[in-house]
């Protein structure tokens, strides 16, 4: 599903990005990669209560703003590389954010493994209206409070695996092509373990420093949940919030709390003086 999904969005490296940069360290001990991992800003389709999954949705200005904001919040923070999903809403977030970091000269490399979950058919339903009633039916879990409740952190794993089955089955009598129906939730844990640990590989080869990435709240849960963090809940993570992570001896270590809005909240103060 990656390689066919790959090829419908133009051109990729062997490494699965648009574009990069090169180098590397004559360091003989590789020096950590610090990574600000966050959630792109608010959406027309968040405000609309509606699955936006590979479907791409515009930044409300809400969600403008709040990229400001970010890029505000971590102004002082000097990155040495950046990187985005190829969703609209993930590359306009990163544009803000480095602009008003003040890393406008930091160049933005696009992934498409950073998208968020693909939810299929079922993309641009209201959630709870309708999605998530007919994922908890088709487990028999009496509605989404119950599957969730019932299912604790694994929860979000279940709810796609929901999707992916469902979509397999055509369960919406859809035309949808083959590769563009829902993604298994082992389909996302494996994308975004790959792209994450690719880039904290390739930024310690080039002397380590930060590296901000800005990919979707589902993806990021799942990235999360397959690095086993005893910190992981499944609880989501809100619009431009930044998980901060360290990585080093060939694993990602949290360095503060999922999903802050520190930064955020910061530079939203900063802006407001």
């Amino acid at each position: 599903m990656g390689a066919s999904a790959c090829g419908a969005n133009g051109s990729q490296s062997a490494n699965g990005t648009k574009t990069g940069t090169s180098g590397s360290s004559t360091s003989k001990t590789p020096k950590p990669v610090t990574v600000y991992l966050g959630r792109h800003g608010q959406t027309t389709s968040n405000v609309m209560h509606r699955s936006q999954g590979w479907s791409d949705f515009t930044l409300t200005q809400e969600g403008v703003d709040g990229a400001k904001y970010l890029g505000f919040g971590l102004k002082g923070t000097k990155f040495a590389a950046a990187y985005s999903g190829d969703l609209t809403r993930q590359v306009k977030t990163a544009q803000g954010a480095l602009k008003y970091s003040g890393n406008s000269s930091v160049k933005l490399t696009q992934d498409w493994r950073l998208r968020e979950c693909n939810f299929g058919s079922f993309e641009g339903r209201l959630d709870a209206a309708q999605n998530d009633v007919d994922i908890s039916r088709y487990y028999g879990y009496k509605d989404h409070a119950d599957l969730v409740a019932k299912n604790g952190r694994d929860a979000a794993v279940v709810q796609q695996n929901g999707y992916y089955e469902l979509d397999k089955a055509n369960k919406l009598g859809t035309d949808l092509p083959e590769q563009f129906r829902a993604e298994s939730a082992q389909a996302v844990e494996d994308r975004m373990t790959k792209v994450m640990t690719l880039i904290a590989q390739q930024q310690e080869k080039r002397g380590g420093g930060n590296v901000l990435i800005i990919s979707s709240g589902s993806a990021i849960n799942f990235f999360l949940y397959a690095q086993k963090f005893p910190e992981y809940t499944g609880a989501a993570i809100g619009n431009d919030a930044i998980t901060k992570l360290t990585y080093k001896n060939g694993k990602f270590t949290l360095d503060g709390p999922i999903g802050s809005l520190e930064y955020f909240n910061s530079g939203k103060e900063r802006v407001g003086k």
